[in-house]
């Protein structure tokens, strides 16, 4: 039997990748930059560590991402007076400007995926998908922590 569940979970993310670079490119954003945008306009003073845990991504791709959109003017980075070593990201008036027509794009994109479903399947197909993902880096830290072991 053919191992589909990789399969379609890599297709869907490459098309929605794509369809989102492409809706985002007039904000000057990219499908991996967004999400951090629409997280420091929800939660200003949300700190860099506290991204790791949202998305589940390397801490450089992260702290590569924040640099970007420092310098493209979204967000602006200020040391926390708990714990000098942290700093805390606000949005820019260009963050939050661009802020409700890049979370129209998002929530578009997700009706139209949605749109074969049936409405009261929804939220139950978007926990299945969480849980997957979830049990996904589940079974991949356990690999990493069994070769790191081995080491």
């Amino acid at each position: 039997m053919e191992q589909t569940l990789a399969k379609w979970l890599s297709v869907g993310f490459r098309y929605t990748a794509m369809h989102l670079d492409r809706a985002l490119a007039p904000f000057g954003l990219s499908s991996s930059q967004y999400k951090y945008v629409l997280r420091i306009c929800e939660y200003p003073g949300i700190t860099q560590d506290q991204f790791f845990a949202l998305f589940f991504v390397n801490p450089s791709n992260i702290t590569r991402s924040l640099v970007a959109l420092e310098k493209e003017g979204f967000l602006l980075r200020r040391q926390s007076t708990r714990d000098r070593r942290t700093y805390q990201l606000f949005p820019t008036e260009r963050a939050r400007e661009a802020y409700p027509r890049i979370k129209a794009i998002c929530d578009d994109w997700q009706e139209r995926l949605l749109a074969g479903v049936p409405p009261e399947s929804r939220d139950f197909a978007l926990q299945v998908l969480e849980s997957i993902a979830l049990r996904a880096v589940e079974e991949n830290d356990k690999e990493v922590s069994a070769d790191e072991s081995q080491q």
